[in-house]
C-alpha cells in the first residue's frame, strides 16, 4: 500500500524486508521468548530481519539522507540500526504512550524522538530528547462544520448526537453493547453507528432482531465513511470510541466529549493511552470486560444531560492535542537534517552498532 501511495505522489520508493517480532503479551518474559507458537515464526522473522538491514545499508548508501524519519513498527527496526551504523542521525515518532519494541530499542540513539502525548507521560525515553509534537490529523477534520453533519446525516439539532466507532474494522464488543443499549439510548439521543464493513452485515440484522423500536430513525448504521468521518465528528456531541492515538488526536483537535473503550486483549497500548487521559481527566473510560448496557447508557446520560460536564471533558482532552502536529514533526526532522547535512558530503564507510 505505501509503494502505491508514495508512488503516486512522484517520490522514490524502496522496499526492504523485515520481521515481526511476536510475543505473548499475558506470558513471562521467558515464556514468551520460547512460546511453541511464535517461536518457529520468530526464527524465521529474524532472517528477513538481518536481510533486511543489509537491505536498508544498501539503501541508506544509495539515496545518502541527511536525517531519516522512522514511525515505528518491526519494519522500522533494521532501517534504524542501518542509520545508526552509518552514522546517519535520525528521528523517531512514538504515537502511544507505552512504545513498541522497536522505538524502546532505537530510542537509545535517536536524534530526537517525536512523541504524540506530553513529555510527562513517557518513562521509557530519555526525557531530553523528547518532544510533544501530537500525533497529526488529517486537515479535513477542521473544516466541517456541526450544522453540515446534521444536514448531512439528516439529524436534528435539538437532539444530542452520540457517534460510535471502533475503527475502521470494527470492534464487536462495542457494537454489541450499542446495539443492546438503543432501546434506551434513541428515546433521548440520535445514534450514528460506525461499526467496520466486517460488522455492518452482522449488527443491521441483531438490530432487526430488536423489533420495530420507538424512534428507531434515530439510529444510522455504517459500515465505513468514506469521505464524510469529518461530518459524522462534527455533528456528534458525544463520542465513544477505542483508544488508539490517531483516534485520540482527532477527537483532541476536535475537542469532542469522549468515552473511550480500550482494547484490553490485543492493544495493551491503548489501555495506556486511555489510563492517561482519564486520570488528567480528559476522558471518561469504560472496561470493555465489564461492559454493560446499563453502564454503557448511565456514561451517555451523564455526559449528554450536564453541559458542565461536556466543557470539562472538551477542556481536559483539548490538552492532548496539537494542531500543529505535522509542521512541528516536519520541523524537528528538518532541524536534525540540517544538523546532520554535512554526511551527504561525507563517504559513509559504516560505524559500530
Amino acid at each position: 500500500m505505501e509503494a502505491r501511495i508514495v508512488g503516486a505522489r512522484g517520490i522514490a520508493f524502496a522496499g526492504i524486508k523485515a520481521g515481526k517480532f511476536r510475543r505473548d503479551h499475558f506470558a513471562g518474559a521467558f515464556a514468551k521468548a520460547l512460546n511453541v507458537q511464535t517461536l518457529g515464526p520468530n526464527m524465521r522473522d529474524a532472517g528477513r530481519a538481518v536481510a533486511g538491514f543489509g537491505g536498508s545499508v544498501k539503501i541508506l548508501r544509495l539515496f545518502k539522507p541527511d536525517v531519516v524519519f522512522l514511525k515505528g513498527g518491526f519494519v522500522c527496526l533494521p532501517v534504524g540500526l542501518a542509520a545508526k551504523f552509518l552514522r546517519i542521525p535520525y528521528v523517531i515518532h512514538e504515537s502511544d504512550v507505552a512504545p513498541g519494541l522497536a522505538n524502546r530499542i532505537l530510542g537509545r540513539w535517536a536524534a530526537k524522538i517525536a512523541v504524540g502525548f506530553p513529555v510527562r507521560s513517557y518513562h521509557d525515553f530519555e526525557k531530553s530528547r523528547l518532544v510533544f509534537t501530537g500525533n497529526p490529523v488529517r486537515a479535513e477534520l477542521g473544516l466541517a462544520h456541526r450544522l453540515e453533519g446534521l444536514a448531512k446525516f439528516d439529524l436534528f439539532d435539538s437532539v444530542p448526537v452520540l457517534f460510535v466507532t471502533g475503527g475502521s474494522g470494527g470492534a464487536r464488543q462495542i457494537n454489541d453493547a450499542v446495539v443492546a443499549a438503543l432501546p434506551e439510548l434513541l428515546p433521548f439521543c440520535q445514534v450514528i453507528h460506525l461499526t467496520g464493513e466486517g460488522e455492518s452485515e452482522r449488527v443491521r440484522f441483531d438490530v432487526s432482531r430488536l423489533g420495530k423500536l420507538p424512534n428507531i430513525d434515530r439510529y444510522q448504521a455504517y459500515g465505513f465513511l468514506m469521505g464524510d468521518m469529518a461530518l459524522a465528528l462534527a455533528a456528534a456531541d458525544v463520542v465513544i470510541a477505542r483508544a488508539g492515538a490517531n483516534t485520540i488526536a482527532e477527537l483532541a483537535y476536535l475537542r469532542k466529549p469522549t468515552i473511550l473503550i480500550p482494547n484490553y486483549e490485543m492493544a495493551g497500548h491503548q489501555v495506556d493511552n486511555a489510563r492517561v487521559l482519564s486520570r488528567a481527566g480528559a476522558v471518561r473510560v469504560l472496561d470493555g470486560a465489564k461492559l454493560t448496557t446499563e453502564r454503557l447508557v448511565m456514561e451517555v446520560k451523564r455526559i449528554v444531560g450536564d453541559r458542565e460536564e461536556q466543557a470539562s471533558l472538551s477542556r481536559g482532552i483539548a490538552a492532548f492535542g496539537q494542531p500543529d502536529a505535522a509542521r512541528d514533526l516536519a520541523q524537528v526532522i528538518l532541524e536534525v537534517g540540517r544538523a546532520g547535512e554535512s554526511h551527504k558530503h561525507k563517504p559513509n564507510t559504516g560505524g559500530e552498532l
